[in-house]
């Protein structure tokens, strides 16, 4: 494990995030320079995400994070746990932005799960 997991974060700890995370699940692909890694999206919020990835990622740093009708999003990967990891974006995602593409995966169907989290 390179940082923390957020699934074994106390309540004290998830009080700290500033930013709603939304519950989401569909694809996604990071790539680290010229490796990529496909997984999938478990939650999102204006400033970060946490991915599930199908290859375990051994390395944090400067990433690249793509996600279906997004445009490439530069990222820094936080902390990665076998095959989970956490990414924080570059430049926040504007509010009306994020809202709207999760409004645009609902239209997906039963293959999209959203759910707010404080």
């Amino acid at each position: 494990m390179f940082h923390s997991n957020p699934d074994h974060w106390t309540d004290s700890q998830r009080q700290r995030r500033r930013h709603v995370r939304h519950d989401i699940h569909c694809r996604a692909r990071i790539r680290i320079a010229n490796r990529q890694y496909a997984g999938y999206l478990h939650n999102i919020s204006q400033v970060g995400a946490k991915l599930r990835t199908i290859t375990p990622i051994g390395r944090i740093g400067s990433v690249f994070l793509r996600l279906p009708d997004l445009p490439p999003l530069q990222c820094e990967l936080k902390w990665s746990d076998h095959y989970n990891a956490g990414v924080m974006f570059g430049t926040a995602l504007a509010d009306d932005q994020l809202l709207a593409w999760l409004k645009s995966r609902r239209a997906w169907g039963s293959e999209v799960e959203i759910e707010a989290q404080p």
